[in-house]
């Protein structure tokens, strides 16, 4: 692999389980999660392992990132695999994945100047250089979507000028997102929309190519809301999940999606003909777009808090820390923002 190639390459890693703590949380509770490791206070941060420094960003008391810097000794190949594997609170199932790389590709990344490396939900910012086994220097920091990528919502709960939106791309013959519709929307409803500061929305993403039906499903769903409303709309989607083994593998589910309306007293006489016209297959079809092509998604469920990807979307704390890494990133980019023209002083500050 040429070292132009291994500068556009991501390290892609599959966690299983997410940890307690992460970037959102004091730093003082990512030392906690250390505490194996023993690191000690240095003037610039901490050191650890084989002389290891790092450091954290904290805005408004929350760590918003690492960095540091360390020879690529076993020691410190192994504490950095730590050390990330708590800041992105996905814990040990990635730990090893990150000291293997860096322990396999270090002489690749040698010389090669500053390499992004994608980390799960995190932008990873390594440069090596010097004799074996290389100096490293590096930054570790969550990937935040911009809001102008996020299509408008066709369906939501709360309101509009909430300032934490929890965004779902989903895939009505997915199971995994059949169980986000089931387990974890009550939990987020009743833990989280009983507040007024959150926003609930509903994106299309069929990934029609391995659930035939999911493109048709999405689009019945909107023909249902068309005449039902959005309480119509949310009785409809819930059925859909509920019910999914019912229609998920028929050649020609529409006749299913009428008579499960009918079931739920929903109108169902005009479905048929409103799917066979593709009155909503346009709406459908850009919200697979915006997905796939602006947002680059390849699965469902995805779940965002904001900018935020959220790793484990079960575990309300999740939301809470990355609602509290949501404000510390504003407020840096509030400190940072330069004055407006007219106007005098210097940065904005809290």
């Amino acid at each position: 692999m040429s070292l132009l190639k291994l500068a556009l390459t991501t390290l892609t890693i599959w966690a299983l389980s997410i940890a307690a703590a992460g970037l959102g949380d004091p730093a003082d509770t990512l030392l906690d999660e250390l505490a194996a490791y023993d690191p000690v206070a240095s003037d610039t941060g901490y050191t650890a392992a084989d002389d290891f420094a790092f450091w954290f960003t904290s805005v408004d008391g929350v760590a918003t990132a690492v960095a540091g810097e360390g020879r690529l000794s076993d020691a410190n190949v192994r504490f950095l695999g730590a050390l990330l594997a708590v800041a992105s609170s996905y814990g040990s199932d990635i730990a090893a994945p990150i000291s293997d790389f860096f322990r396999t590709r270090a002489e690749d990344l040698n010389g090669a100047g500053t390499v992004p490396i994608q980390v799960v939900d995190y932008d990873l910012m390594a440069t090596v250089s010097g004799a074996a086994p290389g100096q490293l220097e590096f930054s570790f920091a969550p990937r935040r979507v911009s809001a102008a990528l996020f299509p408008v919502a066709t369906h939501a709960i709360g309101a509009a000028d909430a300032p934490y939106v929890i965004r779902v791309f989903s895939d009505f013959q997915c199971p995994f997102c059949a169980n986000f519709a089931a387990n974890i929307m009550p939990l987020v409803a009743g833990e989280l929309l009983s507040r007024d500061d959150v926003r609930f929305e509903l994106h299309h993403f069929p990934l029609r190519g391995i659930h035939p039906n999911a493109n048709v499903a999405a689009e019945a769903s909107e023909c249902v809301a068309a005449e039902a409303g959005e309480a119509g709309f949310w009785s409809f989607h819930d059925a859909l999940f509920a019910q999914q083994d019912r229609w998920a593998n028929l050649p020609d589910p529409v006749a299913t999606f009428a008579a499960i309306a009918e079931e739920l007293s929903l109108p169902h006489e005009n479905l048929a003909t409103c799917l066979r016209s593709g009155e909503f297959s346009e709406l459908v079809e850009g919200a697979y777009r915006a997905a796939s092509e602006g947002l680059l998604l390849t699965g469902t469920p995805t779940v965002f808090l904001n900018g935020l990807k959220v790793g484990d979307y079960g575990a309300v704390e999740n939301y809470l820390r990355l609602m509290r890494l949501s404000d510390a990133l504003a407020s840096a980019g509030e400190q940072e923002k330069p004055a407006s023209e007219g106007e005098e002083g210097g940065a904005e500050t809290p």
